[in-house]
């Protein structure tokens, strides 16, 4: 094979096609010149071209990745102002480090809370920062589990529930939701602090002496014990839901994205996820568009843009896309048939502003403690076992790049740059294979330096067995997987050189406990592979083709 270091600035092939559909005809997937691509797959990149004339200039936007479900109001808006549109799917943390950053190339940010502006806007770059519509962080909960809680009746009219009613059928064991890493999602980060908020019961903002309230995080505790799936994108865990629902019976999501789910729910002839609002707290998602002044001189465009954002026509479409867009939660256009089809009472949808009981967001300073102490002493621990490809095209820059990769992960120093560090009751398993699979080190807490240390020294020679490496991770599981949120990571370059695939799937079946298989893919990896490993324990693949591995690494480690 040749030399990976060649391989890795390859670009990458366009993935999900089935995405293109969010947008009209001038809308299209890929890059552009004004587009920041770098780490990103062309499915991360959307641009949007005004209808029958020319654009007068083109916004290149970090925007959060929900914002793929209002694609119809970005383009009546690019059709209206004129104005190109170039939106760069990503996580709120990428969104408030590329503001840290100095904005990087980005001409505006459009995450889903203002709370990722107020923490990362350093430098004091964003100007005119707008409201473009709001939706609030729900669960979204299987009907049938609603009603066996007693939350909901036949009819899918629901009744309040607390926080603590949460907690009650979590310690039951009658429930377990999926949920996005808070450190690297809004969704998750926001439904963390409403529920932090609310089991403080000073109706006030969240502070630092709140967080150090050691009953306050037995509670938090015993309700993130209730997770049992992570995700790094609030769009994915819908998608990964709607997928399986005879698996996932509730996740905690924005009340845009339940919707959506519902309406492909239904439509597959499944019931539908009912809505649940947290009667003692919950956070609103108010998607805020600002510009970034990095001395480009386009504000003028900016400002035509965000004038056509707000007009009726695409006013409606955001709200037929599930967002609301009136005053305190109201529904402005609530007569339109389509909208009225998206807010539909018996999926549990209400449209009383009086049910939004929204919490009030604390200072930036104690949004970034609360990050940390999520991470490091409530979350639910983690057992990640790292299925790694010696094989020997993975000598020099492959492995090097691996290596780096795991020490961004794994390493407590660099991982906590990026609000991915250890706890101390994380485990993590190291797995090399090339022809065969090697016996696992394994490394418990914060104590890292010894896996990372094997890592690094174990030399890249041999054939590529991934089925052999996958077989000795289900050897390795934690004797109760529901103690953790549970993740196989597989890396690998190349191709299996042994047909295998139907004899692990068996295999995962009688023994994965339905765990998800998440997959690194680079240099000559075969995705068809990989995609069937995905779908066969509804995890995903991510592609590290284009370099900056610590970037993917990164990724990965959201999702778990």
């Amino acid at each position: 094979m040749r030399s990976i270091g060649k391989r890795l600035t390859r670009a990458v092939a366009a993935i999900a096609a089935g995405a293109m559909a969010l947008g009209a005809a001038a809308c299209s997937f890929g890059t552009d010149d004004n587009t920041n691509t770098a780490n990103q797959d062309a499915s991360k990149v959307q641009t949007f071209q005004p209808n029958g004339r020319k654009a007068t200039a083109t916004l290149n936007i970090a925007s959060g990745s929900e914002n793929r479900e209002v694609a119809a109001a970005v383009q009546k808006a690019a059709d209206e102002s004129g104005v190109a549109v170039t939106l760069n799917y990503m996580g709120s943390l990428d969104v408030m480090s590329a503001l840290e950053n100095g904005g990087e190339n980005y001409d505006a940010v459009w995450p889903a809370s203002s709370m990722w502006i107020s923490m990362g806007d350093v430098k004091h770059l964003v100007k005119n920062q707008t409201s473009t519509s709001t939706t609030p962080v729900v669960f979204g909960i299987a009907k049938s589990k609603a009603v066996e809680l007693g939350w909901a009746d036949a009819s899918g009219k629901t009744r309040a529930v607390g926080t603590t009613d949460i907690i009650d059928a979590v310690t039951a064991g009658k429930l377990r939701f999926s949920m996005t890493s808070a450190t690297q999602s809004n969704s998750g980060a926001s439904a963390y602090l409403a529920f932090a908020t609310a089991l403080a019961g000073t109706n006030q903002p969240l502070t630092a002496a709140n967080l150090d309230d050691d009953a306050l995080r037995a509670k938090l505790i015993a309700l993130l014990k209730g997770v049992d799936r992570s995700s790094g994108s609030s769009d994915w865990l819908k998608d990964m839901v709607v997928a399986n629902p005879d698996r996932f019976d509730a996740m905690v999501n924005y009340e845009s994205l339940v919707i959506q789910a519902d309406k492909q729910l239904t439509q597959n002839g499944h019931d539908p996820l009912l809505a649940v609002y947290p009667a003692d707290g919950i956070a609103v998602s108010d998607s805020p568009l600002g510009y970034v002044d990095r001395g480009q001189k386009l504000d003028a465009a900016f400002a035509d843009f965000v004038k056509a954002l707000q007009s009726d026509d695409a006013k409606l479409e955001f709200e037929r896309a599930g967002r609301r867009t009136g005053l305190g939660g109201t529904l402005t256009y609530a007569s339109d048939a389509q909208v009225q089809q998206a807010f539909k009472a018996d999926w549990g949808i209400t449209t009383e502003a009086s049910a939004l009981r929204t919490i009030p967001l604390p200072a930036a300073d104690v949004i970034r403690t609360s990050l940390d102490v999520y991470q490091t002493a409530l979350r639910k621990p983690s057992y990640t076992i790292w299925v790694v490809d010696y094989s020997g095209s993975m000598s020099g820059d492959g492995k090097n790049g691996v290596v780096a990769g795991l020490q961004a992960a794994l390493d407590p120093a660099q991982a906590r740059q990026s609000h991915i560090e250890p706890s101390s009751k994380d485990v993590n398993v190291f797995i090399p294979f090339a022809s065969q699979a090697s016996q696992p080190i394994t490394a418990n807490g914060t104590d890292t330096a010894a896996l990372l240390a094997a890592a690094s020294e174990r030399a890249a020679a041999g054939g590529t067995d991934i089925y052999d490496g996958l077989d000795r991770a289900l050897d390795n599981l934690p004797a109760d997987v529901t103690a953790y949120t549970t993740a196989i990571v597989l890396m690998t370059d190349g191709q299996s050189v042994t047909n295998h695939q139907s004899q692990f799937e068996s295999t995962y079946r009688e023994r994965g406990k339905d765990l998800p298989i998440f997959s690194i893919m680079f240099g000559e990896a075969d995705p068809a592979q990989l995609d069937a490993i995905a779908s066969l324990s509804n995890a995903k693949v991510f592609d590290g083709r284009t370099g900056g591995l610590a970037s993917v690494f990164r990724q990965v480690k959201g999702y778990n």
